[in-house]
């Protein structure tokens, strides 16, 4: 009788751990590098989620192993999501890199060799 209110206690501590982690992960979700959020920020939005939920040890230890596994990346005491690029998104090129050269640029030695067998039939004339 007891084990099964332990494994029932268990898996209730684990789906909250998960639900913290979960509403770490919205409240970084948006943010760039640029716009980094604050630890102070995070736990304003677990508050309003739950009440006391960031003072709770559990929930330092779960940003400590965001940090750790790369899905929170910590920039000067601020906290971004660290989402890492796909390997096949890493072997494509960018859009902007495969500009095109302008008509100009481009044709610029054919209009000059046109125009050069046009004067030199001018001049043959």
């Amino acid at each position: 009788m007891k084990t099964t209110a332990a494994a029932k206690d268990k898996s209730k501590q684990i789906a909250e751990k998960n639900q913290i982690r979960r509403w770490i992960l919205k409240s970084v979700a948006e943010t760039t590098r640029k716009t980094a959020i604050t630890l102070n920020a995070i736990k304003k939005f677990l508050d309003s989620k739950q009440k006391n939920v960031s003072s709770k040890p559990e929930t330092k230890m779960i940003l400590k192993r965001l940090v750790d596994s790369g899905q929170l990346v910590k920039i000067d005491g601020r906290f971004t999501a660290g989402k890492p690029r796909k390997k096949n998104e890493r072997n494509q090129p960018r859009k902007n890199d495969s500009r095109r050269a302008s008509p100009a640029k481009g044709n610029k030695d054919h209009k000059t060799e046109e125009k050069r067998q046009i004067d030199s039939e001018k001049q043959s004339i």
